[in-house]
């Protein structure tokens, strides 16, 4: 297991590596760190076999009472 979680970082490392020097604004950069943690994060979680959230269930938690405002059945 940590050999995984080192190649998630690693392969991580790589990829900004790779990528950072090809950001021309700082925003670009802000938003590239955020996405790229954000994978890491996940990447990890699924090594570690932490379970995730279905992000479907949070957008109909989030649009339900909309969706039923809009079409009383």
């Amino acid at each position: 297991m940590f050999l995984k979680v080192l190649l998630v970082l690693l392969l991580g490392a790589g990829v900004a590596y790779y990528e950072v020097p090809k950001l021309q604004q700082k925003r670009e950069l802000m938003v590239f760190s955020c996405f790229l943690l954000i994978g890491l994060i996940m990447a990890l979680a699924l090594v570690l076999n932490i379970p995730l959230p279905n992000p479907t269930n949070a957008i109909e938690f989030i649009f339900g009472p909309l969706v039923r405002l809009l079409y009383p059945g």
